[in-house]
């Protein structure tokens, strides 16, 4: 179909254009509210600033197709084929994204609050400093995770969006806002997350092996049973953290804050906290076999069943801190 047939059926009042074969059509700028193009091919397509909200757009073939500047506002998406997209500065408030595929896909500053991107794939995706705020992700009983393994998040906005369960692995959060996001049980195996903030974010369960957290903040965290093996969390805050059942096996977790972190029946089997700040941390049954302690301060940090026998504990502040027999140190 021509582009001056298709927007002249458009104009005489058309809507709906299932199936149709619309690759490589330029439509700059155009009217296109409530459109549907369900199943249809745009490859290639130029809809850069087009207005689409309400539009269906739901399995249609839109790989390499530019979306940026578009109006997208609760459009359907859903199953669409995005591969390499451009969506630079694109407006997706609130759209159906369910099992699109937006590999490799740009993402730059899009505007993606309160999206559904349940069952999607974003492997190594561009959506540096995009806004997913209250953005749905959350893994579905028997279906497929969202995937956004390698995706570029730096300097994203995810506040309390829900990632329960998506795959993250090798994907850069570097700077972030992650305050309040559900990660429950999801996977940022060798992720990348300096100064990224998680105050308050719920992480139980989370897989965080050989990830980046150096000067992250996550403080007020819940990391219940945690897998943080080989982690550097160097210079991390994890003020009033609740992390018991951590696996914290050699991390690296020097000049941490730990005050009042409770990190019951962890392991810390030849981890690094060297310098950390321990202050009234609730550290009962923790397993320090081979610990770098060095310069820690535990001032009152509650250790009663630690297993401290093999730890490095040279120039340790444990002023007031209940040992691991129950008796006070002073």
């Amino acid at each position: 179909m021509e582009v001056n047939e298709f927007i002249e059926r458009y104009s005489a009042g058309e809507n709906r254009f299932t199936g149709a074969t619309l690759a490589g059509i330029d439509l700059v700028g155009a009217d296109l509210i409530g459109i549907v193009l369900n199943d249809a091919n745009l490859q290639k397509a130029n809809l850069t600033f087009c207005y689409l909200s309400r539009a269906d757009l739901s399995r249609a073939n839109l790989e390499e197709t530019n979306f940026s500047g578009a109006n997208l506002n609760q459009a359907s998406l859903v199953g669409a084929n995005l591969h390499r997209g451009e969506f630079h500065g694109a407006i997706l408030q609130k759209a159906d994204m369910r099992n699109v595929k937006l590999t490799l896909a740009n993402l730059l500053d899009a505007n993606l609050i309160e999206v559904d991107l349940r069952f999607a794939d974003l492997s190594s995706a561009n959506l540096k400093g995009a806004c997913l705020r209250g953005a749905n992700m959350r893994l579905e009983k028997r279906a497929k995770p969202t995937i956004l393994k390698g995706a570029n998040l730096d300097k994203a906005d995810l506040k309390s969006a829900d990632l329960q369960g998506v795959d993250l692995r090798n994907a850069s959060l570097v700077g972030a806002n992650l305050r309040e996001v559900n990660l429950r049980g999801s996977d940022l195996t060798g992720a990348d997350l300096t100064q990224a903030n998680l105050k308050g974010a719920f992480l139980t369960e989370v897989d965080l092996t050989g990830a980046k957290l150096i000067g992250a903040n996550l403080s007020n965290t819940k990391l219940e049973r945690a897998k943080l093996i080989d982690t550097d969390m160097s210079m991390v805050n994890l003020e009033s953290a609740t992390m018991p059942d951590c696996k914290l096996i050699r991390a690296n977790l020097i000049q941490a804050n730990l005050t009042f972190a409770r990190l019951n029946r962890s392991d810390l089997s030849r981890a690094n906290l060297y310098g950390a700040i321990m202050r009234n941390a609730s550290l009962m049954e923790v397993f320090f076999a081979r610990t770098n302690l060095t310069s820690a301060d535990l001032t009152n940090a509650n250790l009663i069943g630690a297993d401290l026998s093999s730890a490095n504990i040279t120039g340790v502040n444990l002023e007031g801190a209940i040992m691991p027999d129950g008796q006070v140190y002073h």
